[in-house]
């Protein structure tokens, strides 16, 4: 099993950096998720191979599937209705590695019954100062398209029936090795969207479909700190990361639309129970203002767009755009299956390492509390 300082380290530092580790030629992950909430279910199956080729190259890739079973008028089902949507997910990345210098470059496409993505991006990992400091930086983009039921909007693109969504996305980190047991590290990344942002199918009380505004300019500046107690076998970390979205550019003077900002403050505390089992506990809460056209309907019903408001009248009761408070403790067990070479046929799985956490979400939006089980194995070969 990793010891806990390496596995504090690499958490923090990403397992992106060149010689963090000596590993076999290849590893194959299976990841399991269960996302359960009042009115939807989430099954979300995961496989992930890497593979290291001669020369500093590697190779990695990934399948996963959402299933999404929920009753809403979100996917443009009737009220109440059941039903049942698939998302395919399918990645690849070619990374090489020289002594001191990462890059890598990557492909994603996401495929649903109403929305497909593509997107590719490239990354480059440095380290300096006898590798007691990391930079990092990505940037990349993508080009979406969302489908439309029932309905024909002012968008559609040349294909004459869908919507398209494109981003242009980026992003800097430093981490710091402040001392043997000890690390740091600040993130900072952007995302700029335009076309169409909304929810296809969700509707407004008086105003109708919900309407966005067609640019969104998402920011993130985060920071993250680490520390391992070698007597105690335990390491700490705590991460903060405030969020903030802009209407890129002006508006003919109008206030902007947005204004949508969030608080994110996360604790973690590894602890190894004995050689070959480790605990992680960990705690999370999240508070989000929402934009500034987002209006609870039920309970404050003239705060709608009208002939005197801004002129850009968009409008959305989405809770998860709303004034969001989430609490998310979570529970897991990461364990080194070492012992299994004794036993009969599960000595396949001896040299891998398997997972298992639950947590609970505790929401004060209309979606409610959910349960969240996730499990993995991972198996170097």
């Amino acid at each position: 099993m990793k010891h806990p300082a390496f596995t504090l380290l690499l958490t923090v530092v990403g397992a992106s950096l060149p010689g963090a580790a000596v590993r076999a030629t290849g590893e194959v992950t299976i990841r399991g998720a269960y996302y359960r909430e009042a009115s939807t279910r989430v099954i979300q199956p995961v496989v992930e191979i890497q593979e290291d080729l001669p020369k500093g190259f590697d190779i990695q890739t990934h399948y996963l599937l959402d299933a999404i079973t929920s009753a809403s008028v979100n996917a443009g089902a009737a009220a109440d209705q059941i039903f049942t949507e698939t998302r395919n997910e399918v990645g690849l990345g070619v990374g090489k590695n020289w002594q001191r210098t990462r890059l890598a470059l990557n492909y994603q496409y996401s495929a649903e019954s109403d929305y497909w993505s593509h997107a590719l991006w490239a990354s480059l990992v440095r380290r300096f100062w006898g590798d007691t400091a990391t930079i990092g930086a990505f940037g990349g983009f993508s080009l979406d398209s969302v489908l439309f039921r029932g309905r024909t909007p002012t968008c559609l693109a040349a294909d004459g029936f869908s919507c398209p969504l494109d981003s242009v996305f980026a992003g800097v980190a430093y981490t710091q090795v402040l001392s043997p047991v000890s690390i740091a590290q600040i993130n900072l990344d952007t995302a700029t969207l335009w076309g169409f942002l909304a929810n296809p199918y969700r509707q407004v009380a008086m105003v109708g479909y919900e309407v966005f505004p067609e640019r969104r300019l998402r920011t993130a500046l985060s920071a993250r700190v680490a520390y391992y107690f070698p007597s105690y076998s335990t390491g700490l970390q705590l991460q903060y990361r405030y969020y903030r979205d802009f209407y890129p550019g002006s508006l003919d003077g109008a206030p902007d639309p947005w204004g949508l900002s969030a608080h994110t403050i996360e604790g973690r505390i590894y602890h190894r129970l004995r050689r070959d089992l480790e605990v992680r506990l960990l705690y999370r809460q999240y508070l989000q203002q929402p934009p500034a056209f987002w209006c609870d309907v039920g309970s404050n019903p003239g705060c709608m767009p009208s002939a005197s408001a801004p002129p850009w009248n968009y409008a959305s009761s989405d809770p998860a755009i709303g004034p969001v408070r989430t609490e998310y403790p979570e529970i897991k067990l990461i364990w080194d299956a070492d012992a299994l070479r004794e036993v009969p046929f599960f000595r396949w799985f001896a040299a891998g390492t398997f997972e298992i956490s639950y947590g609970r979400y505790i929401q004060n939006d209309a979606f409610g509390s959910a349960h969240v089980l996730q499990t993995s194995y991972s198996m170097p070969y």
